[in-house]
């Protein structure tokens, strides 16, 4: 892996990072305040989001490819990232004395909430990405058009 995709994988795995963070924090928050209002937590729990930050963006660079995926390839790489991200996650909840698992609801509305944090991290990335691919057709439009006029009054 050259230098230039190294330095654009990590762009790109720090942007998924914060984002994660974020959404995984307005999750808890939304998941507490509806599910479990009584439930006090210690400082600790701030920690909790920027791991499970971690953990999304290691199990999606782990999915990802510099190569040019099929329709078909991307998918199947995606649903195991998903997986990977469902299954680490529930295991630090089965194991952790801070979350409640003995309560029915807890594993559904943990599984669901990472899906829909998952679902949203990656349209806000598509259109973060789409915009970004707009600016670059633009700028490489504008370049060719002012290489033609150029190349022309010569």
């Amino acid at each position: 892996m050259t230098k230039e995709k190294r330095k654009e994988l990590l762009i790109r795995a720090l942007r998924l990072y914060t984002l994660l963070v974020t959404l995984i924090t307005i999750l808890m928050m939304v998941l507490g305040y509806l599910l479990d209002r009584d439930r006090v937590f210690s400082y600790e729990a701030f920690f909790s989001p920027l791991i499970y930050a971690l953990i999304g963006t290691a199990a999606t660079m782990i999915t990802w490819s510099d190569k040019e995926l099929s329709v078909r390839s991307l998918v199947i790489r995606k649903i195991i990232s998903l997986l990977l991200i469902e299954g680490a996650i529930i295991l630090i909840a089965l194991n952790s004395d801070t979350i409640p698992t003995e309560k029915s609801w807890i594993l559904p509305a943990l599984a669901l909430g990472i899906f829909a944090v998952f679902v949203l991290s990656h349209i806000i990335q598509y259109h973060i990405d789409r915009k970004e691919a707009e600016k670059i057709s633009t700028d490489l439009a504008r370049y060719q058009e002012k290489q033609m006029n150029g190349s022309s009054a010569s």
